[in-house]
């Protein structure tokens, strides 16, 4: 029994000395030189999640924003998207932030309400009612103020994306605002949205992006409010095939990062990043719109889908029945932030 274990020992570490034999390791020369791994040590890699699909306004945004910072880095910063909630869910992606598990995400505006209330005044409905008005209050004093909000949270604030606007996909026809009564309506989580759909008589639901589906699939919703390359993207349109353009709100995206990451990059590499997000800012506007766009064409060609444009008169009684949210933004949550709002839009004109 001893000689077989010797024997087994002997064969393992012979076994051991030929690899390291055929690794060099016993050689005096010097190992080859590998430009490829040059540089790996200092290399950064940014972990960027989402949780809308990659043919979306956020994910081809996300993917150009990437290819940006490895061209102008060089290779050395490297951003990894994760999209489609792949890695972090609705649910969790802020937290993962904060966390540091991710460096960056772009959630809704919207999604940021629960803690920084003042940013609601994105969601006010019917004041942004151009994409000339959008690009002004995403790129103007009030878009500053609201990234500069976000340091409170210890996030650092980059830049804001847009979707473009709303509109209501439905089970049943809505184009009256009293189409809405009764109805269970998802919304983002943000008290200006759900008190909308209240003033509208319907039964605000607030849910996730990842739960949309199957609340629809499962009748446990009537109608929501999204985008339509959202809409056609998530394919809600199979189930919710009643589609009302309204362009009653707006969706933007708050492309921000882990404060403490942000802190530890060189200045020269911050602006790297800083200077991939400015160069991508009017190809992400223009992106949104086309990308809509040729959503909202390819739904017209869908047999079972019926869209519906908000005429005038049913825009002023929609209007008319969400009036008082405007009052009490400025009152009651930061008349300021609704000042300049207005401000950005009256500039366009």
């Amino acid at each position: 029994m001893k000689y077989f274990l010797a024997c087994a020992v002997l064969t393992i570490l012979f076994i051991m000395g030929f690899i390291a034999y055929q690794q060099g390791a016993f050689s005096n020369e010097k190992i080859a030189y590998d430009d490829e791994q040059v540089g790996l040590d200092d290399q950064i890699v940014i972990h960027f999640s989402h949780v809308v699909a990659e043919n979306t306004p956020k994910g081809m945004a996300a993917k150009k924003f990437a290819e940006l910072v490895e061209e102008k880095s060089g290779g050395r910063i490297i951003v990894k998207v994760f999209p489609d909630g792949i890695l972090h869910s609705d649910y969790d992606e802020l937290e993962a932030l904060l966390d540091n598990e991710v460096q960056m995400i772009a959630p809704t505006t919207s999604k940021m309400t629960s803690r920084l209330p003042s940013w609601q005044v994105l969601d006010l409905p019917f004041l942004i009612e151009t994409n000339e008005e959008l690009k002004a209050v995403l790129t103007g004093d009030l878009s500053e103020a609201l990234l500069e909000d976000l340091s409170k949270l210890h996030i650092k604030g980059l830049t804001f994306w847009s979707n473009g606007f709303k509109q209501i996909s439905s089970n049943s026809p809505i184009v009256r605002a009293e189409d809405f009564r009764g109805k269970r309506v998802r919304t983002m989580d943000s008290g200006i949205i759900s008190q909308q759909f209240e003033y509208l008589h319907a039964d605000p639901v607030p849910l996730n992006f990842d739960d949309v589906y199957y609340e629809i699939q499962n009748h446990l919703i009537d109608a929501q409010e999204n985008t339509i390359s959202n809409i056609y993207s998530k394919k809600f349109y199979t189930m919710e095939n009643y589609i009302t353009l309204s362009n009653h709100g707006i969706m933007a995206y708050a492309v921000m990062m882990n404060e403490e990451f942000w802190n530890s990059l060189t200045e020269k590499d911050q602006q790297i990043i800083l200077e991939a997000l400015e160069e991508m800012q009017g190809w992400q506007f223009a992106l949104a719109e086309k990308v809509n766009e040729e959503y909202l064409r390819k739904l017209s060609n869908e047999p079972d889908v019926k869209i519906m444009k908000l005429d005038e008169e049913n825009k002023r009684q929609w209007k008319k029945a969400v009036s008082p949210l405007y009052e009490s933004y400025n009152k009651k949550i930061n008349g300021n932030y609704f000042k300049m709002l207005l401000e950005e839009i009256g500039k366009v004109h």
